[in-house]
């Protein structure tokens, strides 16, 4: 028997990782006189380390996901492989960027 493969958790972690990099992309170009001005100073920096980690967690799920199913290191595993790492090292570049 087989288990049923269901793909909710990659999507919401994908959807919520793209989301929270757009929020950052926006906050970045936020007036800093605006009524929140005083938060947009750090907080793309935040949105995009978010942003980073949900997109490499999902990614990497779906990875394993795909390697499991297709017991070899396939195109899908390889590409959504790379694609965790990449974003892995961008939340890790804008985490140093922000501790910085």
């Amino acid at each position: 028997m087989t288990p049923v493969r269901s793909f909710f958790t990659e999507w919401v972690l994908g959807i919520a990782g793209v989301l929270a990099g757009g929020v950052g992309a926006w906050m970045y170009y936020v007036p800093t006189d605006w009524w929140l001005g005083g938060l947009v100073e750090g907080w793309y920096f935040g949105m995009f380390v978010a942003a980073g980690l949900l997109l490499a967690t999902s990614f990497g799920a779906y990875a394993r996901r795909a390697f499991v199913d297709d017991t070899d290191w396939t195109v899908r595993v390889t590409t959504t492989t790379v694609l965790a790492l990449v974003a892995l090292g961008g939340a890790i570049t804008f985490g140093l960027i922000w501790i910085i």
